[in-house]
């Protein structure tokens, strides 16, 4: 008789509700471990974040299936409460069953995760070889894996190498049976311009890793520095097996860096066009620089009706002493109004409150932001996270706000000040300036399509956003 594995997203709401993070993603994470393990133990996915699972509700489903493993996923350090909670849970029912922890928060704050004797185990980096390795080792039936498992030992935190996955094309699809897959396609992952073009519509990940080094970013302690592809001739077959058994009309590639391997790019979309795939789709992270007319063209072709760009600053100095991105700001304007040109919209992405950012350089990239030729703006705020460049900037000029030792991660919320400005003013100034330039009386009415939803809800939402800021 097979053992059985329990893989779950917990509900973010067992934290907080916040329109800024709260997604209802697909869980393809789960069904990729799923897929992996399926031939060894009995799979079961709990969504508790889509399906709004209360904590009861999940006790019920570990009650019922009884697991003898149970896998909990965690995407941000923002939410690492709702890991304990899980686990908790988990062990409250039955101290037996083994609790393995896994995703960003994981790789990136292994050593607080392990600090909870609820966790037994920790996933540093990318885990479906080594959740398999792992569950094969529990159950007698092979060695202990070598890389990225974070475990005691008599008492004492044992540290592996992180693990990363060198040829992701060998890596099956996800076993989207595992779930009813049909509820996610049916309704929007959230409110704003990431909204699918149509649906029935999911996401589709080709790459993994980043060599650009922002100094914000994780992505290169989570990934690595270089960009892992998959093959494009199956990231299409999939597109058709999804387009054929679920009626998927839309997509959102959700990658870090898809257009920065322009060969690989532009094979995928020369792909879907041979195919005559007719499906539109979004770019969730287009690198700029990397824009040229080829590819526009393809992208135009093959249903692409929406993309965002990271532009991050409108200043000179800021991009290159402090978020170090190659990026010409020369140049921004012009390429997005060739993106735009192909019928493409365009979302353009800032971020605001820098460690070493002067007043005037953060209205300087509040003006870009109004006047790149973007349809929409997203203004965020420099978030310290841990294990990132901009982390020990800030640390080393000691302009962190604290709160009981601890740095408070919330995106809608700055936890770094300067002498000129503090994380209270950046905090509010982010929401009434996105709020200005966005749904001015010449924009709103292109944002409200883009979102998807009528002039009366956006307001709403608006309003809703103004609200959330307490201090």
């Amino acid at each position: 008789m097979k053992k059985k594995l329990l893989l779950t997203y917990p509900n973010q709401k067992w934290l907080k509700c916040d329109l800024v993070t709260s997604w209802k993603n697909p869980p393809l994470s789960l069904c990729l471990l799923g897929a992996m393990v399926k031939d060894i133990v009995d799979v079961k996915i709990v969504d508790a974040n889509f399906y709004d699972l209360t904590e009861n509700n999940f006790r019920e489903e570990v009650e019922n299936y009884r697991p003898d493993y149970v896998g909990i996923s965690v995407l941000t350090t923002e939410y690492a409460e709702i890991l304990d909670i899980t686990a908790g849970i988990v062990k409250g029912f039955d101290r037996n069953i083994i609790v393995i922890a896994g995703g960003v928060h994981v790789t990136t704050r292994y050593l607080q995760v392990m600090r909870n004797m609820d966790i037994d185990y920790a996933c540093r980096g990318e885990g479906e070889y080594l959740l398999r390795e792992l569950l094969r080792y529990l159950m007698g039936q092979g060695e202990m894996p070598e890389k990225g498992l974070i475990y005691r030992d008599h008492g004492h935190i044992r540290i592996q190498e992180h693990a990363l996955i060198e040829n992701i094309s060998r890596l099956p699809w996800p076993d989207y049976s595992l779930v009813n897959f049909k509820d996610y396609i049916s309704k929007q992952p959230r409110y704003g311009p990431n909204r699918h073009p149509e649906l029935p519509g999911t996401f589709i990940h080709v790459t993994r890793g980043c060599p650009i080094g922002c100094s914000f970013c994780q992505v290169e302690k989570i990934s690595g520095k270089t960009i892992r592809s998959r093959d494009p001739v199956e990231v299409v077959n999939e597109l058709q097996f999804l387009q054929k058994n679920y009626g998927i009309k839309s997509i959102t590639f959700q990658d870090d860096n898809l257009f920065l391997v322009k060969k690989t790019a532009k094979a995928i979309l020369r792909e879907m066009v041979d195919k005559n795939l007719q499906m539109k789709w979004l770019g969730g992270n287009v690198a700029l620089f990397a824009i040229d007319e080829e590819l526009l063209d393809l992208m135009d072709k093959s249903g692409c009706e929406g993309a965002t760009v990271s532009v991050e600053s409108g200043s000179h100095r800021v991009l290159r002493d402090i978020v170090r991105k190659p990026l010409n700001l020369d140049d921004v304007p012009e390429k997005i109004l060739l993106i735009k040109s192909r019928g493409i919209d365009v979302t353009a992405n800032f971020i605001i409150g820098f460690p070493g950012e002067t007043w005037e350089e953060i209205r300087e990239t509040i003006k870009f932001a109004e006047t790149c030729n973007a349809d929409y703006i997203r203004l965020f705020l420099a978030v310290p996270l841990p294990d990132t460049q901009l982390y020990e900037v800030a640390q080393k000029l000691n302009v962190l706000d604290f709160k009981d030792d601890e740095i408070t991660i919330d995106w809608r919320y700055s936890s770094i000040h300067s002498d000129e400005w503090t994380s209270r003013d950046i905090s509010i100034l982010r929401v009434y300036e996105w709020d200005r330039i966005n749904f001015s009386p010449d924009r709103i009415q292109k944002v409200a399509k883009m979102w998807g939803c009528s002039i009366e809800e956006l307001n709403e939402i608006r309003k809703e956003t103004r609200d959330s800021l307490e201090f």
